[in-house]
């Protein structure tokens, strides 16, 4: 992409082009005031900004509509957007698939519609979606082009900061936000692919925890069920209407039955006595060994503090020749020792016998718990019907909750179950790239871009021309460090800050270049690489002069570097414009051959010269 045109259509009539060239820095140079800064505005307008800054004075009060011409991958378009009124932004735009500059513009086309059309030329498309959201910002909303636009500018405002901010636009929120979420697409760490991939397997894994949180839900209720099937058939046994006798699961075989038939014949007692007896007799033997346990753990302890005891015997042993030595002594050592490791073996060794106890007491413990509910089940005496009425209420109830339990049985946990097996499956047929290792090496590959343009302005760098650059990939910052130090270097000077983001904005295009990013469009327009050192201080004549001598040396190898970047994008095949807008005279440029000197904002001519109004 690049600008061909700036066009303003005048409340009179006329109408005021500035033209730029493709493969240049374009500079327009002059006077303060004189509307070079508006250029950067009027771009941002006509490229769908919501919000703008283009001046009511003089400029946007005799302007009837702002529009560029543009080039993207050779095809020639003209955008228009009606002015400001009361300073709110128009909803009208004209716009010319053929680059047409009609004589006064017209609404032709919405804002959306426009969008449509320019998006695809940036590589947007419904597939490039937001990776996650945020508190402005919807996550698998399409991303808008003008969120890829802050890799475009540096305005004055960013040009000399040293708040650690690099990017226009991060005072407003969505744009704050935006830029983590594009900041990988953007110079080419990830690829559309990836997200949508990203995006398929977060939908998949929503839909596995929501099936799997319903799950437990249901399985939780089950379990309340299962539960309450106690109390249900003891309330059965209590009014006849199930054999006391009966297990668990034939109590709730003839209640099923009991849906459809009501007539079962009445139980006999006496079977809770015997159940109940078993039930303790089981409770005795699992505390009995227990008990057990519990006392071989006390006699390993004991153990295992009379080996601490004989730990003595060892360095004896080995210390033995140092000893005077005697047979009785001999004899006794090696008594002792035979008791210490026969202590240790008993420590260290697993017990067969505590190994069987362990076994035992998890049988009886299933047993205690299988007549624990068989127990709760059983009435402690029986009753009887008060009435028919009362007896049809109870089946009913009985009807309603078998109805709940069958459709929330185990049919639907199976359903379930396998629903999730299949998510799962399907889930991990979705390979998601992880793009650490690739950001990792991006990271790499910016500071190496770095380290280039120090080297080529580093006799004007002053105390940084030796250290080494640092990006911070979460913060998206610059830094400097010395050689063979971890310390990040506060950066002095205004000067070596607008060094700064210049290596930084040179290095994202140049790394979205390399990664063949479509997103990040091939211009950069900054607003005067020389506010730290030029227009402060006036000559003689009244004139704008440099601070110091060594400040008119420092702005010429800010020229050279980037009439460099754009000699070296060329020649490697790529395309690159700058607009640069400018107060220092054009000998401090005019020699560099890729430079291109647009207009001189002097003596009158401004962006609406004097004799337009």
């Amino acid at each position: 992409m690049h600008i061909e045109k700036l066009v303003l259509w005048l409340n009179n009539g006329m109408r005021r082009e500035v033209e730029f060239l493709p493969n240049k820095v374009n500079v327009i140079t002059g006077r303060s005031s004189t509307g070079k800064t508006e250029i950067m505005h009027i771009i941002d307008y006509c490229l769908f900004s919501s919000s703008v800054k283009i001046s009511e004075d003089v400029l946007n009060e005799n302007v009837d509509w702002y529009g560029i011409v543009v080039f993207f991958n050779s095809k020639k378009y003209t955008i228009a957007r009606k002015s400001l009124f009361r300073a709110k932004c128009s909803d009208q735009y004209y716009f010319s698939s053929q680059g047409e500059i009609p004589q006064h513009p017209h609404a032709n086309i919405s804002e959306n519609a426009a969008k449509s059309l320019i998006e695809p030329e940036f590589g947007i498309d419904s597939d490039v979606v937001m990776p996650f959201g945020g508190s402005n910002l919807s996550a698998k909303s399409k991303i808008s082009l003008r969120y890829f636009l802050m890799f475009n500018t540096i305005s004055g405002n960013i040009i000399e900061s040293d708040q650690g901010v690099f990017f226009d636009k991060q005072q407003i929120k969505r744009y704050r936000e935006a830029l983590p979420r594009i900041f990988d697409l953007a110079i080419g760490i990830e690829n559309v692919e990836n997200v949508l991939k990203k995006e398929i397997a977060s939908e998949l894994d929503a839909k596995i925890a929501r099936l799997e949180k319903k799950l437990k839900a249901v399985s939780t209720k089950s379990d309340l069920f299962q539960k309450e099937q106690s109390g249900l058939i003891k309330k059965a046994k209590e009014l006849s209407l199930v054999d006391p006798g009966l297990n668990l699961t034939d109590s709730m075989d003839v209640i099923r039955s009991l849906v459809d038939d009501d007539h079962v014949n009445a139980p006999e007692g006496g079977w809770q006595s015997n159940d109940e007896r078993e039930y303790f007799s089981v409770q005795r033997k699992i505390q009995n060994l227990k008990r057990f346990l519990g006392e071989s753990e006390t006699y390993r302890k004991n153990m295992t503090q009379i080996l601490d005891s004989l730990l003595p015997i060892k360095y004896l042993q080995d210390n033995f020749s140092e000893i005077v030595k005697t047979k009785s002594l001999s004899s006794l050592l090696n008594s002792l020792k035979l008791q210490l490791e026969s202590i240790k073996k008993d420590i260290t060794s697993q017990n067969p016998i505590v190994v069987q106890v362990k076994g035992e007491i998890k049988k009886l413990d299933d047993k205690r718990k299988v007549l624990e509910n068989e127990l709760l089940s059983t009435p402690s005496k029986i009753k009887s019907f008060g009435s028919m009425k009362e007896k049809y209420i109870f089946l009913g109830e009985i009807k309603a909750k078998m109805d709940l339990y069958r459709k929330d049985g185990n049919e639907m946990l199976e359903q379930m179950h396998e629903e999730i097996d299949r998510l799962k499956v399907k889930r991990e047929g979705v390979m998601v790239a992880d793009y650490k290792d690739q950001r990792q090496v991006v990271i790499g590959l910016i500071e190496e871009e770095v380290r280039g343009y120090i080297k080529q302005v580093s006799n004007v760098l002053e105390n940084y021309s030796k250290h080494l650059p640092v990006f911070d990939y979460k913060n998206k910052i610059l830094s400097l460090r010395k050689p063979k130090s971890a310390v990040i270097e506060h950066i002095g000077s205004s000067s070596n800050h607008m060094f700064l983001h210049l290596f930084f904005s040179l290095s994202m295009h140049e790394v979205a270049f390399i990664n063949h990013s479509p997103f990040v469009a091939p211009f950069l327009i900054i607003d005067q690489p020389s506010r730290p050192y030029y227009g402060q201080s006036k000559n003689s004549d009244g004139k704008e002069t440099f601070k110091h001598d060594s400040d008119r040396y420092k702005i010429e190898h800010a020229f050279k570097l980037l009439d460099t970047y754009v000699q070296n994008r060329v020649g490697n095949g790529g395309t690159f414009q700058m607009i640069v807008f400018e107060h220092v005279p054009k000998d401090i440029f005019e020699r560099n051959p890729n430079v291109h000197l647009v207009e001189e904002f002097v003596q009158g001519n401004k962006l609406i010269p004097d004799h337009m109004l």
